[in-house]
C-alpha cells in the first residue's frame, strides 16, 4: 500500500500540484544586470531541502536523504527524518549533479537535478527543475521518468526517455508538457 501510494504521490506532486512563482524578469540587453545573477553551479544542489509532494519535504546531504515513511490516523503517508519516528517503511532520495538549461529565455540557466526516490520495493526516477531568484532556489516543477537520469536537454527543453518534452510556457509561467 505504501509503495503504490508513494509512486502516486510523486507523479501527482509534479508540475500541476502548486502554482509556481513567476519567472524572474529578463534584464534589458546591455544593462549589466546579467552579471548580477548568481551562477546556478554556485549552489550545492545535492544538499538542499526537497519537496516530495504530500509526503512532505526532506533535507539531502551530499546527494542523499534517508527517511522513514509513517502512516497517520487518516491513512496519509509522510516522510520523516526524525530519529524518533516509528517507521512503517523506509526510503531514500538520491540526487545527481544538475544539468543546466535556459528554459525561459532569460539567458540565465535553470538547474535540472536528476533523482531516484525509493520506498519499500519501488523506485521513481525523475528530475527536480529549479531556478534561482534573488540567489535562492525556487522549484519550477518535477518531471518523472522510467529510468535515471532518464532525460536529455534539447535546446531550451527537457526530453524524457519516453519522448515526453517539457518546456517553459511564458503565458502561464509554468513548466509544461509540450503537445
Amino acid at each position: 500500500m505504501i509503495r503504490r501510494l508513494l509512486l502516486g504521490v510523486v507523479v501527482i506532486a509534479g508540475c500541476d500540484k502548486a502554482k509556481p512563482a513567476p519567472p524572474p524578469p529578463t534584464p534589458p540587453v546591455g544593462s549589466g544586470a546579467l552579471a548580477d545573477l548568481p551562477d546556478p553551479l554556485s549552489l550545492d544542489w545535492r544538499s538542499l531541502r526537497y519537496d516530495l509532494g504530500s509526503l512532505g519535504s526532506v533535507t539531502a546531504s551530499a546527494g542523499r536523504a534517508e527517511f522513514k515513511l509513517t502512516e497517520d490516523d487518516t491513512g496519509a503517508i509522510h516522510a520523516s527524518q526524525e530519529a524518533s519516528a516509528v517507521a512503517d517503511s523506509t526510503g531514500f532520495l538520491d540526487l545527481d549533479a544538475p544539468a543546466l538549461v535556459d528554459l525561459d529565455g532569460d539567458r540565465h540557466e535553470e538547474a535540472v537535478i536528476p533523482f531516484e526516490l525509493h520506498s519499500a520495493h519501488d523506485s521513481v526516477f525523475g528530475a527536480f527543475v529549479f531556478t534561482l531568484r534573488d540567489g535562492n532556489p525556487v522549484q519550477l516543477g518535477t518531471i518523472t521518468t522510467t529510468k535515471k537520469p532518464g532525460f536529455t536537454i534539447e535546446g531550451s527543453a527537457i526530453k524524457t526517455a519516453e519522448g515526453v518534452v517539457w518546456r517553459w510556457d511564458a503565458a502561464t509561467r509554468r513548466l509544461v508538457q509540450a503537445r
